[in-house]
C-alpha cells in the first residue's frame, strides 16, 4: 500500500523518536475493520497500529487554536494514543464472528501489522506422501482484490494462519485440498479435478495456480 505522499511515507512520527508513521493512506475495503466492518476510507499507521482519519490528530495544536497557550509546551507529554483520540484505531477484517467477539473484549487493542504476506511455494510431494499415496496442499487468495493472484504455500504458513507472524486469516481466503498421488491416470485426474472444484467454493481461480490433475503423480496399471 502506497501513500499518496511519498515524502511522508515511513516518515519518523513527531509523538516518539521510536515509532515509525506513515500518513495519507486510503483502503478500498478488505484490509481494516472499523466495530467490526469493513472500513473504506482514508487511514494512517502509528507504530504497528492503523487509526481513521490521514494524519494523526495533534490535540495541542489543535486546543491551543481556541485560546489555551500553556498547552503548547505540555505537548509533547502525549501519548500516541491520545493524539489519535478523535481518530478510531483500525482492527483487522473479521472472518469469523468468534474473532470480533475476542478483539472486541479485547478492546480492539491488537496490533493489525503484525501479520506477513504469503510466500509462494513449489509444491513438491515427500516420499511419505506417496507412501500414503495422497497429500494435502494449501492455498490462500487475498480478498475483495481483482488484481490478486491466488498462492500455494507451505504447511508451515498453513499452520500460522491468523497467528503472530503468519498471514492475516481474515484479509486472505484460504483452503486445503487433498491431493491424490498414487493410482491410474484417470482415477488420480478424477479425484484432483473434484477436490478442485470443491475447493472453488471459496477460492474461485484456484484452478489458475495448478498445472494439470495431474501433477507430481505416480501412476499404476490399476
Amino acid at each position: 500500500m502506497k501513500s499518496k505522499k511519498k515524502n511522508r511515507s515511513g516518515g519518523i512520527s513527531i509523538f516518539s523518536s521510536r515509532k515509525k508513521t506513515q500518513t495519507h493512506l486510503y483502503t478500498k475495503g478488505g484490509e481494516f475493520s472499523l466495530d467490526g466492518v469493513d472500513y473504506i476510507g482514508e487511514f494512517h499507521i502509528e507504530g504497528s497500529f492503523a487509526f481513521t482519519g490521514p494524519t494523526p490528530i495533534d490535540i495541542g495544536t489543535n486546543i491551543n487554536k481556541v485560546g489555551d497557550p500553556d498547552l503548547v509546551k505540555s505537548k509533547i507529554k502525549l501519548s500516541a494514543a491520545e493524539t489519535n483520540s478523535s481518530g478510531k484505531m483500525l482492527g483487522r477484517v473479521y472472518l469469523e464472528q468468534y474473532q470480533y467477539d475476542y478483539e472486541k473484549i479485547k478492546n480492539f487493542d491488537i496490533s493489525i501489522r503484525n501479520f506477513a504476506d504469503p510466500i509462494p511455494y513449489l509444491y513438491k510431494p515427500k516420499d511419505a506422501a506417496f507412501e500414503a499415496g495422497e497429500d494435502e496442499r494449501y492455498f490462500v487468495q487475498k480478498r475483495g482484490d481483482d488484481d490478486s493472484y491466488v498462492v500455494e504455500i507451505d504447511s508451515g504458513q498453513w499452520e500460522r494462519l491468523g497467528q503472530y507472524g503468519g498471514i492475516d486469516d481474515g484479509l486472505y481466503a484460504h483452503t486445503s485440498v487433498i491431493w491424490k498421488l498414487v493410482g491410474s491416470f484417470d482415477l488420480i485426474a478424477q479425484q484432483n479435478e473434484l477436490a478442485l472444484f470443491k475447493a472453488q467454493k471459496i477460492i474461485p481461480s484456484i484452478l489458475f495456480s495448478i498445472k494439470s490433475f495431474t501433477e507430481e503423480a505416480q501412476f499404476t496399471r490399476f
